[in-house]
């Protein structure tokens, strides 16, 4: 099974899971939407990249609805999970299916964000899309992404995945629900904290930060000058 296949998959289910899959839930996207709410101009033009079912943009939704969105996905089914959350909504949405490292766009977005998604990409990969990405900001843009990180070392490693499982089994989810999110993270390839942050600097982009940091769950972001 690829990795489109996988998240085609997971879609019906994806959204009633994620709580119990990310330990620090509210303080995670909770960050995310605090950085959107806080720097985004009026009317903003925000890209949510891998956005899945549209899980952070209707987050983000609540606290700017001013804002209009584009979600992009290589799933097909999660985009349409996605498309239903939307119906209905006074929010302006419009839906690409696309890989994420097809962004071309050039100074055409205030905001563009993504969520648990580009950890799915080889290092090389997620150095070519933040270039991508700063390039896709218009000039004072945000970029942001709430991401599971590697540990810099084995042992780290190793303690993070333990904290990760301990929690997830503590949380009541079904075994099979379980297994099927590890199976998941057999497309990760996440990439530890530190050179993530210098690869957005040599991508262009100033005012560097790690906003939030529990375990593995990170919420990145930098400012296109």
């Amino acid at each position: 099974m690829d990795i489109r296949s996988a998240f085609d998959a997971a879609a019906q289910s994806y959204d009633a899971e994620r709580r119990s899959l990310i330990p620090c839930f509210d303080e995670f996207y909770g960050a995310a939407v605090d950085l959107v709410a806080e720097m985004a101009p009026p009317k903003p033009r925000i890209l949510d990249l891998g956005a899945g079912t549209g899980l952070l943009s209707a987050l983000v939704a609540q606290a700017r609805p001013d804002a209009e969105f584009v979600l992009s996905d290589l799933s097909e089914a999660m985009l349409e999970q996605a498309r239903r959350r939307f119906a209905g909504t006074t929010v302006t949405a419009s839906f690409r299916v696309m890989d994420h490292l097809s962004l071309a766009d050039e100074a055409a977005f205030d905001v563009v964000m993504s969520a648990l998604s580009i950890h799915h990409l080889e290092d090389p990969d997620k150095r070519a899309l933040y270039a991508a990405c700063a390039r896709a900001l218009k000039p004072g843009g945000l970029f942001l992404n709430a991401d599971q990180v590697a540990g810099d070392t084995a042992t780290m490693e190793d303690r993070y995945w333990r904290h990760w499982f301990d929690a997830v089994k503590a949380s009541g989810l079904a075994q099979d629900r379980i297994e099927a999110a590890i199976h998941r993270q057999s497309f990760d390839r996440r990439a530890p904290l530190a050179p993530q942050l210098d690869w957005l600097r040599q991508a262009g982009l100033a005012e560097v930060e790690c906003r939030t940091k529990n375990v593995s769950f990170a919420v990145l972001c930098g400012i296109r000058e």
